[in-house]
């Protein structure tokens, strides 16, 4: 499929307002220059941010996409694709699509939403620890009960994303059980960790580990309410995130559409 001139194609969930899909038209209209606009699968020429590939058919009569960091969201039998792969989210992604690791960029692009803010001039005012639920935790007990503690902040995963980034980068640290929470605080140097309130998410583990995997960690999530009870203060001096810049640098060079 020939790609638009005036505007690229890409994909994403609309069925609500999640996180990483309201990321998802920001970064690539940064990242490209040009506009976007949302097309279905069989006349989108992009995909890119989320767990979205399980979505992407393999038959001979699709057009063939452009895949730019998304990923599974749970385990799939390896194949070969037939789209375009330029990167995705992790080496376990790459490895269903039947890809060396190795080979091809690993990462997820919502890393590159530092460019969607403008530059601080100053350090910000922190805000304490702010957790950024999974949008299916939205009416979990205990966010009622944190939302009283002066020193949480709890944000709706709904906010309008801009917004939502603002407040992950005033924070002193970020635990969130929301895969774009965390990559969102990555890419803003903000101290993170994940976190969980149920075993019940779709695809369990899955996705957060390949993510990870673009970093060579596999850490564990541990319940909130266990993250809460400790001082931030270790979680601010331990984070790191080997060669985030380097895989930044690898998902720009990667996209395929400017």
């Amino acid at each position: 499929m020939g790609v638009s001139r005036a505007s690229i194609g890409l994909y994403w969930s609309r069925s609500k307002p999640n996180f990483g899909d309201a990321l998802a038209p920001l970064v690539v209209a940064r990242v490209s220059g040009r506009a976007v606009r949302w097309a279905p699968l069989w006349r989108a020429d992009l995909v890119a941010l989320g767990s979205l590939l399980g979505r992407v058919g393999e038959h001979w009569w699709q057009p063939r996409l452009h895949v730019w960091g998304t990923g599974f969201i749970a385990p799939v039998a390896a194949h070969v694709t037939r789209h375009r792969v330029h990167a995705v989210r992790g080496a376990s992604t790459a490895r269903m699509l039947g890809l060396d690791p190795a080979a091809v960029a690993l990462g997820d692009p919502g890393l590159l939403v530092d460019q969607l803010l403008p530059p601080l001039h100053a350090r910000p005012l922190q805000s304490g620890t702010l957790v950024v639920p999974h949008y299916r935790d939205r009416g979990h007990p205990l966010l009622s009960a944190l939302a009283a503690l002066p020193e949480v902040r709890v944000i709706d995963v709904f906010t309008p994303p801009l917004q939502l980034l603002e407040a992950i980068r005033r924070a002193d640290c970020v635990l969130s059980t929301s895969l774009h929470g965390l990559i969102a605080a990555d890419a803003l140097g903000v101290p993170n960790a994940w976190v969980t309130l149920h075993d019940q998410l779709r695809g369990g583990h899955f996705k957060f580990l390949d993510y990870y995997s673009a970093f060579d960690l596999a850490p564990e999530p541990s319940p909130l309410s266990t993250a809460l009870a400790g001082a931030p203060g270790p979680l601010i001096e331990s984070w790191a995130r080997p060669g985030l810049n380097a895989i930044r640098e690898h998902l720009y060079r990667a996209f395929p559409l400017r």
